[in-house]
């Protein structure tokens, strides 16, 4: 006997952030709204140890988290926020600094756990009697049945309809590989290392980021003592660094972040993952929308990839919710992917080409981006342009 078909006004595939934040601002206009997802809902414990995967908000996207009435959550769990940003390249004379001082906000945003994140998401759904969760559960198929419905179809055999089906499924999205929309990825050929810290000195309420002819190695404060590490290297660096003892490896850490904290010492597991970057070559097709990482990946050294997610998701909610078209409307779906696929695409390559200058050790290059990079810091306007681009808002 064939299973029920559930109808529903969206589908999205996918609970993480990017998903979760979908399903709540869509809620929020009156649709009836369902989440297929491979994980089951998380539930981080109040007293659950730091994770070391952190995401850094900006402004913007901790406005649209208010919006939706989600940031209450994450504040109930914790977030950290940081005034000022220090930037400088390893063993030259360039650095720049941001103050939150130097603009009309208290802060430049707030580091944040993923899992905290997901976790304060989810508690929000939870009130929403027209949100359902369908949890380890993974989608099979995608088709149309007719113009106007979309069928997904789940590998436990759950079957929904609905006139809008949107991939926050990361990635390795199931949705987009089903439309087959090609995804244009480029390994970085890095990893990131990821870890706990506690520093020595305190960490001034500062989000630090040091360029190494490596990569970059940021430290993202996410308690009174403990830092997060993110260190992008090469593969085989990375792979040697993992194989160190844990006394060289606060050794070598402390090092390469020319002991601007003192010594640093890590409490946790070192974790890594690969590099990459990726531009869906569309974002839409029919009554479909890719969202966060199933429509985009950039180089995590600015911090921005969850941000750029939100950012999706705010822009294709706030068309939906300024049109006067049926849900799904071919126009509306033009109109989010004109809006966001060229400024994602502008990012990723920006944040390659930064990658690429401050991993360059040619001297007359080395010369002139250090002249660059000193006289921002020393030009208001200059600084005020970048400092808004970063946190999404009018400074």
């Amino acid at each position: 006997m064939a299973e029920p078909v559930h109808q529903y006004d969206v589908i999205i595939s996918g609970g993480g952030n990017v998903g979760a934040a979908a399903a709540l601002s869509l809620s929020q206009q009156g649709y009836h709204v369902a989440i297929i997802d491979k994980q089951p809902a998380p539930m981080l414990l109040l007293d659950a140890a730091l994770t070391a995967r952190v995401t850094a908000l900006n402004l913007a996207s901790i406005d649209f988290l208010q919006q939706l009435g989600a940031w209450s959550h994450v504040l109930a769990l914790r977030a950290t926020p940081y005034v000022s940003m220090q930037v400088w390249e390893q063993g030259g004379s360039a650095e720049i600094n941001f103050q939150a001082k130097e603009t009309s906000h208290n802060t430049l945003g707030m580091i944040v756990e993923t899992a905290v994140l997901n976790t304060a998401l989810n508690q929000h759904i939870s009130q929403y009697d027209t949100i359902t969760r369908y949890a380890n559960c993974a989608l099979q198929q995608c088709s149309s049945v007719g113009e106007d419905i979309m069928l997904v179809e789940c590998e436990d055999g759950t079957r929904l309809t609905a006139p809008l089906v949107l991939g926050a499924d990361g990635q390795y999205s199931q949705l987009r590989e089903c439309m087959n929309i090609a995804f244009e990825q480029k390994d970085y050929q890095q990893r990131g290392l990821v870890a706990i810290i506690e520093s020595e000195h305190f960490h001034q309420d500062t989000a630090w980021q040091c360029f190494t002819q490596q990569g970059p190695l940021a430290l993202l404060p996410i308690s009174e003592k403990h830092c997060s590490i993110v260190w992008s290297v090469p593969e085989l660096r990375c792979e040697a660094l993992m194989a160190l003892s844990g006394e060289d490896f606060n050794h070598a850490l402390t090092a390469a972040f020319e002991h601007k904290l003192g010594r640093l010492t890590v409490v946790s597991e070192r974790m890594n993952f690969p590099l990459q970057g990726a531009q869906s070559v569309r974002y839409i097709d029919h009554r479909i929308a890719l969202l966060g990482d199933a429509a985009h990946v950039v180089h995590p050294l600015a911090g921005l990839g969850l941000n750029l997610g939100l950012a999706d998701v705010r822009c294709l909610s706030d068309l939906i919710a300024d049109s006067n078209r049926p849900l799904g409307s071919a126009r509306v779906l033009r109109q989010y992917e004109m809006a966001r696929r060229s400024e994602n695409a502008i990012m990723q390559k920006a944040l390659e080409g930064i990658d690429q200058l401050f991993r360059s050790d040619h001297q007359l290059l080395r010369s002139a981006r250090s002249m660059g990079v000193n006289f921002t810091n020393q030009s208001s306007a200059l600084k005020m342009f970048f400092m808004q681009k970063a946190l999404g808002v009018a400074v």
